[in-house]
């Protein structure tokens, strides 16, 4: 039966271990963390920590209107573009080659791996490729 959810909604996680506040992706019809991967494709930010593979954890869709907390992988400064990162973080563009996902921009500064920022969210996968 096809289900209907409103944002925030629950999940099944397929990773042992997902934090709070940390952009999330589909693995089959689980959540697990988005990566810095630019093909990786961010769907919902966690609203709640889940230690258990298997059980459920409240996500926020990146599409719902207004913003979203976001954990972040180093300092980062408001009114940057931010990028996936390891872990479901969201990082400032780097200066190592690659070519990476923008999900959105700070409104806030982060001071470090660990922050918790505010940040807008953009879910129409712009990529930025850095050369060496």
């Amino acid at each position: 039966m096809a289900v209907q959810r409103n944002s925030p909604f629950a999940m099944t996680t397929g990773a042992a271990s997902i934090a709070i506040y940390r952009l999330v992706k589909l693995s089959g019809a689980t959540v697990i963390h988005n990566t810095v991967t630019s093909t990786d494709e961010p769907i919902a930010v966690t609203q709640a920590a889940q230690a258990t593979s298997g059980s459920e954890v409240s996500v926020k869709d990146i599409k719902d209107g207004g913003t979203h907390k976001v954990t972040a992988s180093a300092a980062i400064t408001a009114g940057a573009d931010i990028y996936g990162a390891a872990d479901g973080k969201v990082a400032a563009l780097g200066a190592v080659a690659g070519t990476y996902l923008k999900v959105g921009k700070a409104l806030e500064t982060a001071s470090g791996d660990g922050s918790i920022i505010e940040a807008w969210l953009d879910p129409t996968r712009e990529t930025t490729t850095v050369s060496s």
